[in-house]
């Protein structure tokens, strides 16, 4: 049987530039060598578009090598276009870039109009997920609870930022966490205590993002939830807990500082595991999720579970939580990616609707 060639897409232009790298790596190495080939594609943080050439039969120097920026491994610029995809025979996309470009819908939208199946959600789902906002208001509408909040935008904070605070000082009290709407890897959250910190932190989160939201603080602990699945049969596997160095789990306590730790499984009684994993899979149901998602939660000091964002391409490198959730399972490596690779075809194939209407009316009669 001929062998099916995946395309790794990996970098990008955001922050979590260098975690994708080392995404790429994981999944090369857990990729089945005897279902699958593939060819890597990197968005260099510039924008530009490379091939790299065949990596040789010393795969383990090679993928050390992929996560240093700089590497000098053999890559070519290319053109970001189906011609190039076609000339590399590539049958399924592994998107595996972080945050902007990635998961906002861009890159799924691309591959989209290329008719390229791929893993992970469609563009509407990536798109809504990674606007914290817009996932808020179809967060409420299914009763899934999240904490109290406000959203404001730039033009708003510009033109009134002390009646923002006031507001949010009325409905959330402090401390609150300000954040932008659209981003990732916690870059421009902060944790203020009074309006005059918060008008200083809305300002600053806003020049990352058009939107900024300011939620209510809760004290407790930061659980994290991977699901697995289709549109119809989703799997919570498991929760894990972030217990930060910092106080809060924000950029330096993911990628800088060495003290944050991940506890698998979280010591959390069977109960609220379970409401957590219940809670995790009508949220990816909700977005019209597919594929994988890493869930994220506070857990309140009085039990009370709040969802707090949705990650449709969750980090995959070897210390990340997803597949570190799915290997406390039982689960290798190797059947995470062909398992989602998997999905990638079953979307495709079953999804196949029409696009040329020409023939409906005759169709219908």
């Amino acid at each position: 049987m001929k062998k099916l060639n995946v395309g790794i897409i990996f970098g990008g232009v955001s922050t979590e530039h260098e975690v994708s790298r080392r995404s790429a790596v994981h999944i090369i190495k857990a990729l089945d060598k005897s279902r699958f080939g593939f060819a890597l594609f990197e968005i260099a943080k510039n924008g530009d578009f490379y091939i790299y050439e065949n990596p040789g039969p010393d795969l383990d120097a090679f993928c050390a090598n992929i996560v240093h920026v700089d590497n000098r491994l053999s890559k070519i610029p290319a053109a970001v276009s189906g011609d190039t995809f076609r000339e590399h025979g590539i049958d399924v996309v592994f998107p595996v870039i972080h945050g902007t470009g990635g998961e906002d819908g861009v890159l799924q939208g691309f591959l989209e109009t290329l008719r390229i199946p791929y893993v992970g959600g469609g563009v509407l789902s990536s798109a809504l997920c990674f606007d914290k906002a817009f996932a808020k208001i179809i967060f409420a509408h299914h009763g899934i609870p999240q904490v109290e909040y406000i959203c404001a935008t730039l033009d708003e904070i510009e033109a009134n930022a002390p009646a923002i605070c006031m507001a949010a000082a009325e409905k959330l009290g402090f401390p609150v966490f300000v954040k932008p709407a659209n981003g990732g890897s916690s870059v421009g959250i902060y944790k203020t205590r009074d309006s005059g910190s918060l008008e200083k932190a809305m300002r600053k989160a806003a020049k990352y993002d058009r939107k900024v939201l300011i939620e209510k603080g809760v004290a407790g602990r930061e659980l994290e939830c991977a699901v697995f699945g289709g549109y119809e049969e989703v799997l919570a596997l498991g929760v894990g807990e972030v217990v930060p160095c910092n106080e809060f789990y924000d950029y330096n306590a993911k990628y800088i500082d060495k003290g944050s730790k991940v506890i698998i499984p979280a010591a959390i009684d069977d109960a609220t595991a379970g409401l957590v994993k219940e809670t995790a899979v009508r949220a990816f149901k909700a977005l019209d999720c597919h594929g994988l998602a890493r869930i994220d939660f506070f857990l309140a000091g009085d039990g009370a579970v709040y969802l707090n964002e949705i990650n449709t391409m969750p980090g995959f490198t070897s210390i990340s939580m997803y597949p570190k959730l799915w290997e406390a399972c039982g689960n290798t490596g190797g059947a995470l990616v062909s398992g989602l690779i998997d999905l990638a075809f079953e979307k495709k194939e079953k999804y196949a609707f029409l696009k040329d209407y020409s023939g409906v009316e005759a169709d219908e009669q």
